[in-house]
């Protein structure tokens, strides 16, 4: 893989929060206030990305089919590999596989901030009930 890398994002990175800005005005947290979740960037050019709501329900053991149905609302995860264009601040990942079956073969472009052990990562994309939402996630560096 000859993806460009830089190498202030290259670790492990826990989330620290999550936060959309709509365009009519609101403001939500869409995986609660306690969300968790990690991100992996190495230097190889593979990442991946995981984040849950906190608060998600315990799922009945009755087999993988129900689990999965009351398992996956309030959790998003995808993995693939990922360039970086460090003069226009973007990071672009190429989905190869994740939670979203509609997101496979896609790329995902995300506005980036590193300052010491923190990194933001922000994009401008539509919610699910048509308003535009510039969402941002905050993590911090652990390894």
């Amino acid at each position: 893989m000859n993806f460009p890398r830089e190498p202030s994002i290259i670790g492990t990175w826990a989330l620290v929060a999550t936060e959309w800005r709509r365009a009519d005005g609101r403001h939500s947290n869409p995986f609660g206030a306690d969300a968790t979740g990690i991100l992996i960037y190495d230097a190889a050019g593979y990442m991946s990305a995981q984040v849950m709501r906190a608060d998600r329900p315990a799922a009945a053991v009755a087999g993988i089919d129900t689990a999965m149905t009351t398992a996956v609302p309030g959790y998003i995860a995808y993995f693939g590999t990922y360039e970086v264009d460090a003069s226009a601040a973007l990071i672009t990942h190429h989905v190869i596989g994740g939670v979203f079956p509609g997101w496979v073969g896609q790329t995902h472009g995300r506005n980036f901030v590193v300052t010491d052990d923190t990194l933001i990562l922000s994009a401008d994309v539509v919610a699910a009930d048509g308003v535009a939402v510039h969402a941002s996630t905050t993590w911090e560096r652990v390894g």
